[in-house]
């Protein structure tokens, strides 16, 4: 068997640091900006529908690891979530970042953090892919030619399937998605303290 380890590149290890700081920097922009409307009119809309993506996320996340968990890079995955698009992980992972900023009620930081994250990962998944195809081959390449890389589309049958679920991976995976969950506790307190007239804070027209 091909050791997946040496096909990582500089970029997928550096994924994790450099995802924490943009969730920093995400937090201290949700934290210091308010848009001119806040809590009024559209906006009073917005904080409910986040919510509906963060909870969208953290299910689509947790039904991505019961096919993947601790098979990656030893199985090709092409059911479940897999047959929907080939980095649903990561769809699902835009989905809450995209609710969390909706929810904060913050359209600029919602913008500019979701151009962020397409720029990078779809640097992160090009690099993943060559690691990939050298590790499944003509299978790879079949796959890419029936699944598109990002956005899902519900394929023609989706069907039932049984998988085994590793243990270990899918407890890897609950506390993964709890920062989502937190992310709406956080949003919460944030909301709270901005109503306050001395929290510091930079007004933006969105």
């Amino acid at each position: 068997m091909i050791d997946s380890s040496l096909y990582r590149t500089r970029v997928e290890r550096l994924r994790r640091p450099l995802s924490t700081l943009f969730v920093a920097a995400l937090t201290a922009a949700l934290m210091f900006t308010q848009p001119i409307n806040f809590g009024h009119g559209i906006y009073e809309g917005m904080e409910l529908t986040g919510f509906i993506l963060i909870f969208l996320a953290v299910l689509g996340r947790m039904w991505c690891i019961l096919y993947i968990g601790g098979r990656k890079n030893r199985e090709l995955c092409r059911i479940g979530p897999y047959s929907m698009c080939r980095n649903p992980l990561y769809f699902f992972s835009f989905v809450g970042l995209m609710g969390v900023c909706i929810a904060a009620e913050s359209v600029i930081p919602a913008l500019v953090a979701g151009a962020a994250f397409l720029g990078f990962y779809h640097w992160v998944i090009k690099r993943e892919e060559t690691r990939l195809a050298a590790i499944f081959e003509a299978d790879f390449v079949k796959y890419c030619e029936e699944v598109p890389r990002f956005w899902p589309r519900w394929p023609e049958k989706l069907g039932a399937h049984t998988v085994e679920v590793d243990g270990r991976a899918f407890t890897r995976a609950l506390r993964e998605v709890f920062w989502f969950l937190f992310a709406i506790i956080l949003v919460e307190g944030l909301e709270i303290a901005k109503a306050q007239a001395n929290w510091p804070h930079w007004t933006s027209p969105f």
